[in-house]
């Protein structure tokens, strides 16, 4: 069987480190990738188990070696991801698109298998709507200013009770589940790191020091992970504004190391921690400009005077700030483009985005600022002389744009997350392409570009790790050996050869290195 992952846990350290099999169904680990010492042997492979648990011991000078007899699973729905839902259940988009943006919080497997009917479902969606992005199933979290109560959409709603189990004992659909890896999809390593929990790590960056910084959707922390080890410490924030969400949306690191951390419900807070000496420095906006609205969860570092952009989403603004005086510029995401009287910008179970609303942000060569528009679908970008703002709309409407990345030529590259492509917007030409991954909802979240000129991606709903070859368009798929990791950042480290692609699992509690292999 080729394709199949196979993943060796140490019993000693919270490492996992994992293969695919070949086209003849073998597997190796490398020696510089597994220490001596006892592993426990999983695998993952839709509609397939292990027939037996499996341990094996590695010594220090020798050789193990183990073959794996796997066996068909009588009811593979329990190892479908999101998008293989998606794909099986019959439907309009516009209410698989609607159902899509509930991964953000949980994958859809309780929505499937949940047995409410067309009566019962309104009142759960409603109260869907008062929790935060960052909550999950087990630990919802209330958001402190809820959006007015949405009604439903009575279509949607029976969509809802169409595909799950209200009255039925199973689906009815044919379920339907993505192919095995194959070719050079099979050509890679994938090492996943368990955190202290309970962790919800939201992104993963490559620090100068060799060690992997994350944060944390939940609560108020920062961490750093040593790959060597896979022992890990935290520093605790503190907590800014008490009732509202404590968790941290992004972090960046600058040319010298130093961490760039904004508060997200917090408010317009932003933290530079110095990794050498573990000191802080916190810069706030004016308090005319830090309501209980403001949602400042980005960052982008990079101008070439020094100064640091910082976007507010729910204020709809941008921040410039002068680390040396302190000094913010405020700049008006959306001049002219007000919300309708009692409208929302944000997403939530069934309810689409309407207005505009400021997410992952970049800035170019020259320092002008650029912010992905997730509601509205345009990228923004803003001249660093005169404050003037430009919205270009997306070629793909409602498209969803979420983080971003700007490469050395000036091509600002972003996930259309809604319409499951990868966008590059052209600073110098003020044109835009767009490059669509064959997989359908793959829901591409963010994007960064390598050293070498590839560009890479993830999203909530497959496990996959997307490799775009940007001259030819051609993908490749990692898949990872965790089910429902949900993926929304990705960094890369350089540094390596091959190069390795490091990402949080966010509902996983773990910190993923993947590297491809020649």
């Amino acid at each position: 069987m080729e394709g199949v992952l196979v993943s060796a846990k140490s019993e000693q350290r919270p490492i996992t480190v994992t293969v695919v099999t070949d086209a003849d169904g073998r597997y190796s680990f490398a020696r510089d990738h597994l220490q001596p010492g006892r592993y426990k042997l999983s695998i993952r492979a839709t509609g397939y188990e292990l027939a037996q648990p499996v341990h094996v011991a590695i010594g220090q000078n020798g050789t193990a070696t183990t073959d794996l007899r796997l066996r068909p699973v009588a009811d593979f729905s329990r190892q479908l991801t999101s998008a293989e839902w998606l794909v099986s259940m019959p439907g309009r988009e516009e209410n698989k698109s609607t159902l899509y943006r509930c991964v953000a919080c949980h994958d859809l497997t309780p929505i499937v298998q949940s047995r409410y009917d067309e009566k019962s479902w309104p009142g759960t969606i409603e109260r869907m709507q008062t929790f935060v992005p960052a909550s999950v199933l087990t630990a919802p979290v209330e958001n402190p200013e809820p959006p007015p109560p949405g009604r439903p959409d009575p279509q949607f709603v029976k969509f809802l009770a169409s595909i799950n189990l209200d009255g039925r004992t199973t689906w009815p659909f044919h379920l339907r589940k993505f192919p095995r890896p194959k070719g050079a999809e099979t050509r890679v390593v994938i090492t996943e790191y368990d955190l202290p929990g309970p962790s919800l790590p939201h992104d993963a960056a490559v620090g100068h020091d060799g060690f992997i910084y994350y944060d944390d959707f939940q609560r108020p922390l920062v961490g750093r992970l040593d790959p060597h080890t896979g022992q890990a410490k935290e520093w605790a924030l503190p907590i800014l504004r008490p009732g509202f969400p404590e968790g941290l949306l992004s972090i960046k690191i600058d040319n010298n190391g130093d961490l760039w951390i904004p508060r997200f419900f917090q408010g317009c807070t932003l933290i530079r921690m110095n990794t050498k000496t573990e000191q802080m420095t916190t810069w706030t906006v004016p308090a005319k400009y830090n309501g209980p609205e403001s949602r400042c969860g980005h960052v982008a570092l990079g101008a070439p005077d020094g100064t640091v952009w910082m976007s507010d989403s729910g204020g709809r603004r941008m921040f410039r700030l002068h680390p040396d005086s302190g000094a913010f510029e405020t700049f008006n995401s959306f001049p002219g483009n007000s919300l309708p009287e009692g409208a929302v910008s944000i997403e939530t179970a069934g309810r689409k985005s309407t207005g505009h609303r400021t997410y992952g942000i970049g800035v170019d060569s020259k320092g002008n600022g650029y912010f992905a528009d997730i509601a509205g679908g345009t990228i923004g970008e803003i001249d660093a002389h005169t404050g003037h703002v430009t919205l270009h709309p997306t070629p793909t409407p409602d498209s969803g744009p979420r983080r971003t990345f700007m490469d050395n030529e000036d091509h600002y590259w972003f996930g259309e997350n809604y319409a499951s492509k990868v966008g590059m917007y052209d600073t110098n030409t003020k044109q835009m392409r767009e490059w669509v991954p064959p997989v359908p909802w793959n829901g591409a979240y963010p994007v960064v570009r390598d050293g070498n000129g590839d560009v890479w991606t993830v999203g909530m709903s497959t496990d996959y790790v997307y490799r775009l070859n940007p001259t030819t368009g051609a993908f490749t798929f990692y898949l990872l050996p965790t089910l429902r990791a949900n993926l929304r950042r990705v960094d890369i480290d350089n540094s390596v050869s091959p190069l390795a692609v490091w990402t949080a699992e966010v509902h996983r509690g773990k910190l993923a290195k993947i590297e491809p292999l020649p």
